[in-house]
């Protein structure tokens, strides 16, 4: 994605704005960073006056040694003195230089990991369709790279920007005091160098933004290939799907070096202007050295005064490009920092406990977007009542919006207001935390932490105590499969609960949720990797726990949701049929349709045997 090819200075300066809390609220270090650097500059810019200062004393007494000027003895006291004074200046500037890097970079630091903070907090503040339509790996790039680069402008910016500034102003004084017309002179090439370096620091800032959207599409690619990596293996697609690393690896790269070109070429304009000036002062202070204008100490002094600007304004240019590299960066971290939460308490939320309370749904429509922002309805106007401490199944083909329901009731996706209600309390008139610490959700995709079985099970109540967790896991059916794992309890999963099988990771999921003991547990095709016994064993397990409890049950399979008080059947988004399962099977619709499917197909697994069918029921719905 191309960047404009100038940024407004309002622009950057409404950008910058965003940092401004952060320099607040270590203002005290900043400020005495900034008295440090001030100090360090001004001893720096004391060297060369002490230089000039005592070569015109020695000057003076090289010119006449035996005379009315000073003898041996003292030439060489006074230059022993003029050495030491030297020494313990640039002694004291560069403690002063140490210390106010310590200060300002040391506050960037501290800023930064305000700044991370703040980020992570607002980021789980979001809705779940906000990742609908960000790639991970964008968000990443924004979360790492770009706060990198956000820290550059708290850190080495901002403190070059004002050792650059100090040392112009002070420099500038002292010349001055030696002669107005030889410093104009020397610093004319000055501002032509600044307008060029202006120019090609706005290019430097639209390749460095492209480069980072680059960096994001590489950093996107890594995570859909690690996370995808079985069935990239599976179909053989490893040349294919490197090629297309490659490809996003070369643009990267491309880029990077454009922009490694452009500051190389940057650096080496400031260091033209810095041979212009010094051959300046030499043609033009040297005749006025010559004829006692200045003396020659001051042109000495001069020269120094000269090669002291022109190292920081050679990194001046780098400067520029990083305070426009930064700014970018900000502009992109402040783009996810605007987004506002969607999902969020009201002002006075109702505190009442919920106990296996009724759901209301009323017309209910959800409208989801993609990663592109195409708009796509999921949900057209559902409505039913789920009476408290009852079962409710939900069935329906693949794509019918069983998932995207069971996100709306666990308050995970945003709901207009009067849609859903508990105890006939709007969802919106409740905190969102409450809902949640109330509602158990046993997702289909059961996301597992690099951490250890029981640490993941206890993962919403970290005081449970270890019998609490067994007694979680036994329900769940889990208990059988310990002998499997090497340390029990105390297995570390691994990333994603990539050591557990789909069933295992399913079923830990479904004890994590029964830990907390929520008063409305919401099951989303929890068994869908267990095998039709292993999940009769777990339902009839599971009575005693649901008859205290408001459930709905989204199966892929009807014999999963037959014994529900109550069944509802989703196709595109629509309830088309609804009732008991006796009901369903005397109206002869989909319901039916899918109960004689599944049927058939367990004949056929009892006549083939050991068989696992269930993908292909899977199919067959979608």
């Amino acid at each position: 994605m191309s960047a404009p090819s100038a940024s407004p200075p309002l622009t950057s300066l409404r950008e910058l704005r965003r940092i401004m809390p952060l320099f607040q609220r270590y203002r005290g270090r900043y400020i005495f960073g900034v008295i440090a650097l001030v100090g360090a500059v001004v001893l720096r810019i004391a060297v060369p006056y002490i230089l000039g200062q005592t070569v015109d004393v020695l000057r003076q007494a090289a010119a006449d040694p035996n005379g009315a000027g000073v003898n041996a003895t003292e030439l060489t006291r006074l230059a022993l003195l003029g050495g030491l004074s030297i020494a313990a200046v640039a002694f004291g500037g560069a403690i002063l230089r140490t210390g106010s890097r310590l200060l300002v970079l040391g506050n960037s630091r501290r800023a930064v990991r305000d700044l991370r903070n703040q980020i992570m907090a607002h980021l789980l503040k979001l809705s779940p369709s906000y990742y609908g339509r960000n790639a991970t790996g964008n968000l990443m790039s924004r979360c790492v790279n770009d706060v990198q680069f956000v820290q550059s402008l708290l850190g080495p910016v901002f403190m070059y920007l004002a050792e650059t500034g100090t040392l112009y102003v002070v420099s500038l004084v002292f010349m001055m005091k030696i002669s107005v017309s030889l410093t104009l002179l020397s610093i004319i090439p000055f501002p032509f160098f600044l307008w060029r370096a202006r120019r090609m620091a706005t290019r430097i800032q639209k390749d460095s933004r492209a480069a980072q959207e680059a960096l994001a599409e590489v950093s996107s690619k890594v995570e859909e290939s690690l996370s995808g990596s079985m069935v990239i293996r599976s179909l053989a697609l490893e040349d294919f799907d490197m090629a297309r690393f490659e490809k996003r690896c070369s643009s990267y790269r491309d880029l990077n070096i454009k922009v490694s070109r452009e500051r190389a070429m940057l650096g080496f304009g400031m260091n033209l202007l810095a041979s212009i000036s010094t051959l300046v002062v030499l043609i033009f202070g040297g005749p006025m050295a010559a004829n006692g204008s200045i003396s020659l100490g001051d042109f000495v002094a001069m020269v120094f005064y000269l090669h002291m600007l022109a190292a920081p304004t050679g990194v001046l240019g780098f400067v520029i490009s990083s305070l426009q590299r930064g700014t970018a960066a900000l502009a992109r971290v402040g783009q996810m920092l605007d987004v506002k939460p969607t999902l969020v308490s009201a002002e006075e939320p109702q505190a009442t406990s919920m106990q296996a309370p009724s759901i209301k749904v009323t017309d209910l429509t959800v409208v989801l977007k993609n990663e592109k922002g195409e708009p796509r309805k999921v949900l057209d106007e559902v409505g039913f009542t789920v009476p408290g401490g009852t079962l409710l199944g939900v069935v329906g083909p693949t794509g019918s919006g069983k998932s995207v329901l069971l996100g709306a009731l666990a308050r995970q996706l945003e709901v207009e207001r009067g849609k859903i209600a508990y105890d006939d309390i709007d969802v919106h008139d409740r905190g969102v935390a409450d809902i949640r610490r109330d509602v158990g959700y046993v997702p289909q995709e059961a996301f597992l932490f690099s951490a250890s079985l029981a640490d993941n099970i206890a993962l919403g109540r970290p005081e449970a105590s270890r019998a609490e967790v067994e007694q979680a896991v036994a329900a769940s059916h889990l208990a059988q499969d310990l002998d499997q794992l090497p340390q029990g309890y105390d297995t570390v999963v691994g990333e994603r609960g990539l050591n557990l099988s789909g069933g295992q990771r399913q079923r830990t999921a479904l004890a994590r949720a029964m830990l907390i003991e929520p008063q409305v547990l919401l099951l989303d095709d929890p068994f869908s990797a267990v095998d039709a016994s292993t999940t009769d064993d777990i339902l009839s397990d599971l009575q005693p726990f649901m008859k205290q409890r408001t459930t709905v049950l989204v199966a892929h399979r009807v014999a999963t949701v037959q014994a529900a008080d109550h069944i509802l059947v989703l196709d595109e988004g629509r309830v088309i049929e609804s009732g008991t399962h006796e009901q369903l099977l005397v109206a002869n619709g989909l319901y039916a349709s899918l109960h004689q499917r599944q049927q058939q197909r367990e004949h056929l697994r009892e006549e083939l045997g050991d068989v696992d069918l269930d993908d292909f029921n899977q199919e067959e719905e979608g």
